[in-house]
C-alpha cells in the first residue's frame, strides 16, 4: 500500500499496512463538536407540553419525571461524546505533528545527502 503522505489536509499515514486518514479524523472531531451543540442547543423540555395542559396531575408528575431522566442521560452522552471529539481533535494533531516532523527529518537528510553527493562529484572529478 503506498500512500503519498503531503502534510495536513488530506493527508494519510500509512505504517505496514495501518493507515490513518486525517481529514477523516478531523471531520470527525468537528462532527462531533457540532453535534453536541446541537444538543446543547435543544432541550426536550421544549417538546413536552406544559404541566397545565397535561390533563392530570399523574401525567404532568410523569412528563416531569420523564424530562428530568431524559436530560440527566442526554448530559451524561453529551459528556461522554464531547470527550470523544476532544480526544479525536488531540489525536488528529498529535498525527500531524509528528508528520510535520518526520518531513523536516527527511528533508535535513535529504539536504545532507544533495550535500554529500556533491562533494563525492566536486571530489572525483
Amino acid at each position: 500500500m503506498a500512500d503519498d503522505a503531503k502534510g495536513t489536509k488530506g493527508a494519510n499515514v500509512a505504517l505496514s499496512g495501518f493507515r490513518v486518514e486525517l481529514e477523516a479524523l478531523i471531520a470527525a472531531a468537528e462532527g462531533i463538536v457540532a453535534a453536541v451543540q446541537q444538543f446543547k442547543d435543544e432541550d426536550v423540555n421544549d417538546l413536552l407540553p406544559v404541566r397545565s395542559a397535561a390533563g392530570s396531575d399523574d401525567l404532568a408528575s410523569a412528563l416531569d419525571e420523564f424530562d428530568d431522566r431524559w436530560e440527566r442521560g442526554v448530559n451524561n452522552l453529551m459528556g461522554d461524546v464531547a470527550e470523544i471529539g476532544g480526544r479525536l481533535g488531540e489525536t488528529a494533531m498529535e498525527y500531524l505533528e509528528t508528520e510535520r516532523r518526520v518531513a523536516a527529518r527527511f528533508a535535513a537528510l535529504g539536504a545532507q545527502l544533495e550535500q554529500l553527493e556533491q562533494r563525492g562529484r566536486g571530489g572525483a572529478s
